[in-house]
């Protein structure tokens, strides 16, 4: 896809007119970024608004013992640092590469003349961060709730939806996941991520290879992250 075609397919760009798109492509520049580069680090003052073109981009948050915390997996298609430019505040988290990524960027000040000039583009920004503010209520939810079997099954299909690819053996997460990495990404001890993975790797849900996750029963993770 081209970079026209990645942004109109945005809920955020949908609404603007043909004559408004031969003015807001030409905002957008595009940067090359190696495995394992920094887009942007965490607390850093927002400076662009990102857009995955190839590649994919984890978001890390460091914790109190200096251990990084996979928050979420960005995939082409998907914006990155929309919450920081918008309210002005610091990136909530930092970003890095996972692979060899080309990113759309838009600056701050640009993307903020857009919600000025175009109101259909500052109702869908408002859209999304309402959707951003439910998946937050959501996870909130799901910590408080939710048993531990159901949290970790939720976390492995969504990381296969934003960071797998399909094999014949099942769908390959493409990053590194240490059982450290679960229990940070579902509010439990190692201890316990240790078990429950255990747990789905005997019931043939997942294994592992060359050290990263196959999800090999996606239908029987989905029943598990759906139980009540």
């Amino acid at each position: 896809m081209d970079r026209r075609d990645i942004l109109m397919a945005l809920p955020v760009f949908a609404g603007l007119s043909e004559r408004d798109w031969d003015k807001v492509i030409d905002l957008f520049s595009e940067r090359q970024y190696q495995k394992d580069d920094y887009i942007f680090l965490e607390g850093e003052a927002p400076e662009a608004l990102y857009v995955v073109k190839t590649g994919k981009i984890k978001v890390l948050r460091h914790s109190t013992d200096g251990k990084d915390v996979v928050l979420r997996v960005v995939s082409p298609g998907q914006m990155l640092g929309s919450v920081a430019v918008f309210d002005g505040g610091g990136y909530p988290g930092t970003a890095q590469a996972i692979e060899h990524c080309s990113l759309l960027v838009i600056a701050r000040n640009d993307c903020l003349t857009l919600v000025t000039r175009y109101p259909v583009f500052a109702l869908a920004v408002i859209n999304d961060m309402g959707t951003r503010l439910r998946g937050s209520a959501e996870q909130i939810r799901s910590l408080a709730v939710e048993r531990v079997e159901q949290r970790i099954a939720r976390v492995l299909l969504k990381l296969g939806a934003s960071a797998g690819a399909d094999t014949p053996d099942g769908r390959v997460i493409e990053m590194p996941l240490t059982r450290q990495d679960v229990a940070d990404m579902t509010g439990t001890t190692v201890e316990t991520a240790i078990r429950v993975m255990s747990k789905f790797r005997r019931q043939e849900f997942i294994r592992t290879r060359r050290g990263k996750v196959v999800l090999v029963d996606l239908d029987a993770l989905q029943d598990v992250a759906e139980a009540g």
